[in-house]
């Protein structure tokens, strides 16, 4: 990407208003790239000011809710009117400000966690729209991620469906698929991806939270009832099987 189309992308990148496609290209110029990583912490430094702003506490707020309630008594709205919508003005801006100038600290891990999402949905909504893998070439491609058995989670009451290979904003991940009675949990493991985030993430009903020390990610809808128990299961096994 260069400089010159990458200056039409930075204002939304930094509003987290990109796609996860082109969030991850930004995000990649900008490792690179000194002069637009300069200009993106402007920009972001520019928005901190904005939202610290909207926490700055004002003194006399007493006096200047009574100046508000005497502006709209009726024996003054008619000739103050303007002040008073300077007034509501930054009441709204107080309340409000905060919300609207907020925006992720991390917009890559936004991308990327979106798109770990995406595949999950894809996997529920059309099952059929990418192949399993056959046990011999899963066990290959298995190995070539470094792990030498798939990973059990019947600790946790989960057996296991099938694997894949997914895509996930361009990178190769084998995706292994859970199920129990009525739920669905996978796990996206690659070689290739050499951004690790740490810390859970939550975001559309669902769960990410990264394993130990290797790309793997377990994927889970919020609403799952063993959550810890399948998370610790998940790393123990992953941990155990990695070489």
């Amino acid at each position: 990407m260069e400089c010159k189309e990458l200056q039409k992308l930075l204002s939304p990148f930094v509003d987290n208003e990109l796609g996860a496609h082109d969030a991850f290209m930004v995000a990649e110029h900008l490792e690179v790239c000194t002069p637009c990583h300069h200009e993106m912490e402007t920009l972001r430094c520019f928005d901190d000011q904005l939202k610290t702003a909207g926490r700055i506490p004002i003194k006399g707020m007493e006096d200047f809710r009574l100046r508000i309630l005497d502006m709209i008594s009726p024996w003054g709205w008619a000739r103050r009117w303007r002040g008073l919508g300077a007034a509501a003005a930054v009441l709204m801006f107080l309340v409000i400000g905060p919300q609207i100038f907020s925006a992720p600290s991390d917009p890559e891990t936004d991308a990327f966690s979106q798109s770990l999402i995406s595949e999950v949905q894809l996997n529920i909504n059309q099952p059929f729209s990418l192949p399993w893998l056959d046990p011999q070439s899963l066990q290959h491609v298995l190995r070539q991620e470094g792990l030498s058995e798939i990973p059990s989670l019947a600790p946790a009451g989960f057996h296991f469906e099938g694997g894949r290979v997914s895509n996930p904003l361009s990178r190769s991940f084998i995706q292994l698929v859970y199920r129990n009675s009525n739920e669905e949990i996978s796990l996206f493991v690659s070689r290739r991806w050499d951004r690790p985030f740490s810390g859970t993430i939550k975001r559309e009903g669902f769960t990410i939270v990264p394993l130990g020390i290797r790309a793997v990610f377990l994927v889970t809808k919020d609403s799952l009832s063993n959550f810890v128990d399948t998370r610790q299961v998940a790393e123990e096994e992953i941990n155990a099987l990695s070489s």
